[in-house]
């Protein structure tokens, strides 16, 4: 569909956007439990698994991302799937599929948030009632934000800038600092010290954004008709008629 700013992407959206995409590559959280999944775990074959998954990852975000916005341009929601007409089959299935998946994710999730908190909070292994309680409180608490919004692009601007963005970028050039021997200004440290820089820069400006315009932030069509789909009806029965 031809929109007047169809190419004028470049602008202040582009910071709670790198956030969304920090979001996406995080997976901090599944490290241990990825690496004792590994059989005869060494740091050649961890290299092999995480360098293989993170560019996969990237090859698909890049393939959709570009294909989606060179399709919609400016009318591209958060949520890509938003932007296909609710007549289309193929895009209906689509969508089942993308929920199938993330009742499939949900679950890891669960229950590497299940054993972070166990792990922090106790000592000694929990009871099964407290591990049915702790499970309990996660999924509860999970829906009740859930609920909140239909937007999935608010929650991927939020978790990206105010989690993710210090997640990938800042803590781990930080350890890295404190960690490596020399001066903080060493030429081994300088390319750490850029990475806590640009984080920190990310973070500020994006939560800084998001608050400023937080009254309209949530932009996604809500399942409502986008225009050319209503034009695409409206052609496609005069057409019949």
């Amino acid at each position: 569909p031809s929109h007047d700013n169809a190419w004028k992407f470049a602008n202040s959206d582009i910071v709670p956007a790198i956030g969304i995409m920090a979001f996406a590559f995080m997976c901090h959280h599944n490290t241990f439990l990825i690496y004792t999944s590994i059989q005869d775990a060494s740091q050649k074959r961890w290299d092999i698994v995480t360098h293989a998954s993170i560019v996969t990852s990237l090859l698909v975000a890049c393939l959709f991302g570009i294909a989606g916005y060179a399709t919609f341009t400016a009318y591209s929601q958060g949520d890509l799937l938003e932007n296909y007409c609710w007549d289309d089959d193929l895009m209906n299935i689509s969508r089942l599929l993308f929920s199938i998946t993330i009742l499939l994710t949900y679950p890891i999730e669960c229950f590497v948030t299940r054993e972070v908190i166990q792990n922090s909070l106790f000592s000694a292994p929990v009871s099964e009632r407290t591990h049915y309680l702790i499970t309990l409180c996660i999924v509860g608490s999970a829906y009740l934000i859930s609920i909140s919004t239909d937007c999935l692009g608010v929650v991927l601007e939020l978790n990206g800038v105010l989690a993710a963005v210090p997640l990938a970028y800042v803590l781990p050039a930080l350890s890295y600092l404190q960690l490596e021997e020399g001066f903080i200004l060493s030429r081994r440290k300088i390319p750490a010290l850029a990475v806590v820089m640009f984080g920190l820069t990310v973070a500020i400006l994006g939560a800084l954004f998001l608050f400023v315009d937080f009254s309209e932030i949530d932009t996604c069509s809500h399942g409502k008709i986008m225009p050319y789909c209503l034009n695409a009806t409206f052609t496609n029965h005069s057409v019949a008629v």
